[in-house]
């Protein structure tokens, strides 16, 4: 699955498979691995879906299920990114293990590639563990379709603040292709959903 803005959404509906969740739009690829381990993709047809004889709900776990495990997610620490971009150092991968996170870092999560990683916000089992390590809630931010931005839901972290943030990196520095949300959402641990906060 890719997760993408209802705009840019809108002139795909009538061939392929959309789904509205939340403020967003997920879409539906095939993946192709060639003899050289080079990865490619192409959008799933309507027809193609209907030939499967799957319903979107079937479609959609599928999708999850698959996306998870084709494409390992990625927590890293945004100052490390940063560092890594500037330094050409290496970022450490917190996603696995079971160790408590620090609520005082930023972290960003994405998938192995860097890729269309945000898709990882509709993952349930990796927000899960995100949140537990955290603490508790957690906020998602919308960096791009490649990426979240993720925050534990604790004092220091006002709402108005981070939906400022989210709005003036989305107006200032994504470009409009890899634009996905405006709002900040939130995943409540106690129920495993998430929701939009602002």
């Amino acid at each position: 699955m890719r997760v993408m803005s209802g705009k840019a959404a809108e002139g795909l509906k009538n061939e392929f498979p959309c789904d509205s969740v939340l403020d967003i739009t997920v879409g539906y690829r095939w993946l192709n691995v060639q003899e050289d381990g080079i990865r490619t993709s192409e959008p799933l047809k309507i027809e193609e879906l209907e030939k499967a004889k799957l319903d979107r709900d079937e479609l959609f776990k599928l999708a999850q299920k698959n996306t998870g495990n084709l494409f390992k997610t990625r927590l890293y620490k945004l100052a490390d990114l940063v560092k890594r971009i500037c330094e050409g150092s290496i970022a450490e991968d917190y996603m696995s293990g079971d160790e408590k996170l620090d609520q005082s870092e930023i972290y960003v999560c994405t998938n192995d590639s860097g890729m269309f990683g945000a898709a990882v916000m509709l993952m349930a089992d990796v927000l899960k563990n995100i949140a537990e390590r955290l603490g508790g809630n957690i906020y998602i931010l919308p960096s791009s379709i490649h990426e979240v931005i993720i925050v534990p839901q604790i004092e220091a972290y006002d709402l108005k603040m981070l939906c400022e943030t989210v709005k003036g990196v989305n107006d200032t520095v994504v470009n409009e292709t890899d634009f996905l949300s405006d709002s900040v959402y939130r995943y409540e641990l106690e129920t495993g959903k998430v929701e939009i906060a602002a």
